[in-house]
């Protein structure tokens, strides 16, 4: 096999366009990067990537740990080894057995070893470090020091060695947290080496969803590593053995050692391109990203990068350790999705299946949203304010995927095919959400036709009988035509993907009365009250139904069995997922004081679940019944005792920075409980003011504050309000409001207060 054997097609797409001017906005701040703990998250289910990266960067470069096979985190604090340091990872999943963790390099002296196993270092935490865009460790085995910075696209390795001949660094092809396919290696001369690797990402899927025509989850990563010195032997391995003296290899499981005589503290520096294109890409972007530059001016750049952005939000008061926490989880929502553009214009996607090369300067190409199920509710809102200038590539994106493979994705990743993880069609509220905010920088027209094919059509896949929500990529004919998903459809998730596909309904509507499709609007408005067929009354809680209309039994809304009909929680928890019609859910309850009572009886009997999203927004619905006090008190406390300074300081998964996001905009005092409205609930703020820098292309203000006077611990009740110092009695602002500029001014006490009540 030669290098570039594996051929893509390039496809030229219509309407190229001189590059756009970048919307470039870094306002002046201080350091907000020193408050940053990239270890934050990285011990117990969080699963955060701890190594050197940029916001929103194909490469991701961070330790790998020896973890359990099947494992989907990368590093674990509490392990004891290190493999190595793999340039592509996901923020934060969950799951098992699929990942990313691609082309891994390491350093080793003495024997050589080719299994992980094998040449796994142990590693310290007193001799380990992390900042935004740098990570250093001590391989202990080898007394090496490795030190990381990175590009979008390329990594940027020093490995410090002691004495030793040899020293050695591996490139380990095979090496992944999916499935090695295949690949080439090749020394192309005495400081380079090239080659890609062919992977699943997610084995379990391909095993059920690939055919002889269309691939689910395959990608194919080149590379381009460029060494400081010479090195002076050489070989490769693969799943049957090593071979001294070879200068290339072809296959799966393949890698390459590179060995060097090295004096007392002399560093060897690797720089690493990569790319989705072909190798001479991979060696274009490296060029074009560090080219001459060194190590620590690459590092610097990496630093100023981060404050441009993490500056735009400033806050005041509270505690080092709440602005560290608020800060790396400011960090956490800025690593997804990815741009994937290339140096060039150029960009790879695989929806349809098989995958192509595309060369578009209309827009940049954003993936590894993984999932839209977790990121919609609060990433995704929080970039529209934060972080405007990717809204609408973000969104051309998704429409990209819509064109290429035929449908909005529910869960974006570099791979061959649609993901289908999870539950409902996610990217419709945050369409939705765009249009309503006024972005107008994507096909407004495909994105309806896309919305609309979502809501009325979906795929003609039956090979799965009762798991239609784990193949489907629109909405179940089922639905459709009884206005829920049946038991028999799905037997573990029916109840809760009605309640998502009547959401995502509302969002098609909120769509469809922004883009002057007013016959439309009426027709998803009524299917949006659909949730109301999961309703039983006698019991009190939503629940499963059969496809005669029965309800299922036996029926416990505590039950959190695989099969109880409710994805990843139980009834108590999707009870509450109405976040489109909460007034319709109250009736539904009886009234104000029966939901208030209901809601007291949720989190008092320890049902509420931060760890996961369909929580997310159940604190604030306590704003809705007039008793706003119990928001603040419940927000308050969440951020306190489920969140902590240190490596198990996120409760869950943190899922491209989904649970950051829910920290991040909590601790500032507002929270949108149902995007694609436009509307953000208010609480208590951590701090005693937070400035928002707003971006002048999308913004008619330059700045919004909130302030919370005489903000405490103990004073956390808001007792009145003012919107730019005129009196505000309810308990939310717009994103309107918000983007004009502005003061919202919140009185703190310590007793619950009338604010916001009736």
């Amino acid at each position: 096999m030669k290098l570039g054997a594996f051929i893509i097609a390039v496809v030229v797409a219509a309407g190229c366009q001189d590059e756009k001017p970048e919307k470039h906005f870094c306002p002046q701040g201080g350091d907000p990067a020193a408050h940053v703990d990239p270890l934050i998250g990285t011990s117990g289910s969080g699963n955060s990537v701890p190594g050197a990266l940029l916001p929103h960067g194909v490469v991701k470069l961070s330790p790998d740990c020896l973890v359990d096979p099947g494992d989907v985190d990368s590093y674990e604090y509490r392990a004891d080894r290190i493999e190595g340091f793999s340039h592509t990872h996901f923020q934060g999943p969950g799951g098992g057995g699929n990942g990313y963790s691609q082309i891994l390099l390491t350093a080793t002296t003495g024997d050589l070893k080719t299994e992980e196993i094998d040449y796994a270092s142990a590693y310290s935490h007193e001799q380990e470090a992390a900042e935004p865009g740098y990570y250093m460790v001590g391989l202990l085995d080898y007394d090496v020091q490795a030190e990381l910075t990175s590009t979008a696209h390329a990594g940027y390795h020093r490995y410090t060695f002691p004495a030793a001949d040899p020293a050695r660094i591996l490139v380990d092809v095979g090496h992944c947290r999916g499935d090695s396919r295949g690949g080439e290696i090749e020394m192309v001369d005495d400081v380079t080496v090239a080659g890609f690797g062919i992977y699943n990402v997610h084995p379990l899927l391909d095993l059920a969803l690939s055919t002889d025509r269309r691939t689910t989850g395959q990608s194919t990563i080149y590379f381009y590593a460029v060494f400081s010195r010479p090195f002076e032997s050489y070989g490769t391995w693969t799943e049957t053995g090593v071979n001294p003296g070879s200068s290339a290899e072809s296959g799966p499981d393949i890698g390459a050692y590179l060995e060097f005589t090295t004096s007392a503290q002399e560093a060897i520096e690797v720089r690493v391109g990569l790319s989705l294109v072909d190798v001479e890409q991979a060696r274009k972007n490296l060029e074009a990203e560090i080219g001459k530059k060194s190590f620590e001016e690459v590092r610097a750049e990496a630093r100023a990068r981060w404050n441009c952005l993490l500056n735009r939000v400033q806050v005041e008061g509270g505690t080092a350790d709440q602005k560290k926490m608020f800060y790396t989880a400011l960090y956490h929502t800025l690593l997804a999705p990815a741009d994937y553009t290339e140096d060039g214009g150029v960009f790879f996607s695989g929806a349809d299946g098989k995958g192509y090369v595309y060369r578009n300067k209309d827009f940049r190409f954003y993936t590894d949203d993984w999932c839209a199920w977790d990121t919609f509710r609060t990433s995704r809102p929080l970039a529209t304010l934060v972080e405007p200038e990717t809204v609408d590539d973000v969104m051309a994106s998704y429409l990209h995927l819509y064109r290429q493979g035929g449908w909005l994705p529910k869960c974006t990743w570099h791979a061959t095919g649609y993901s289908r993880i999870m539950i409902g069609n996610h990217s419709v509220p945050m369409i939705a959400d765009a249009l309503v905010k006024g972005f107008t920088g994507f096909d407004r027209e495909v994105a309806w036709e896309a919305v609309y094919k979502a809501a009325t059509q979906d795929v003609d896949d039956d090979k799965f009988p009762g798991l239609c929500g784990y193949v489907n990529l629109g909405t179940p004919p089922e639905y459709i035509q009884s206005g829920y998903v049946s038991h028999d459809c799905d037997m573990h998730q029916s109840a809760s993907m009605t309640l998502e596909y009547a959401y995502n309904d509302w969002c098609t509507a909120q769509a469809a009365e922004v883009l002057g499709k007013s016959d439309q609007v009426e027709v998803f408005r009524q299917r949006a009250l659909n949730y109301q067929n999961h309703w039983n009354q006698a019991a009190g809680f939503m629940q499963g139904r059969m496809q005669d209309g029965s309800w299922r039994e036996p029926f416990d809304p505590a039950d959190d069995a695989d099969d109880n009909d409710f994805c990843e929680a139980t009834s108590w928890i999707y009870t509450w997922f109405v976040p489109h019609d909460v007034e319709g859910l109250i009736e539904l309850m009886g009234g104000e004081e029966n939901f208030t009572t209901k809601l007291d009886e949720f989190f008092s009997g320890g049902h509420f679940e931060i760890s996961n999203e369909p929580s997310f927004h159940i604190p604030y619905l306590y704003n809705y019944a007039g008793d706003p006090a119990k928001t603040q008190e419940v927000v308050r406390n969440t951020l306190t005792n489920d969140f902590g300074p240190d490596p198990g300081g996120l409760p869950g998964n943190d899922d491209s920075g989904a649970t950051s996001a829910w920290y991040a905009f909590s601790a500032m005092g507002f929270f949108p409980m149902a995007p694609g409205d436009g509307v953000y609930q208010i609480t208590s703020p951590l701090f005693d003011k937070i400035t928002i820098q707003l971006h002048p292309a999308f913004s008619k203000g330059k700045t919004f504050v909130f302030e919370a006077i005489d903000n405490s611990a103990g004073n956390l009740y808001i007792q009145s309000a003012e919107l730019n110092g005129q009196p505000l009695e309810r308990t939310w602002i717009t994103h309107e409001e918000i983007t004009k500029g502005g003061t919202l001014r919140l009185q703190m006490g310590p007793n619950p207060s009338t604010w916001g009540a009736p």
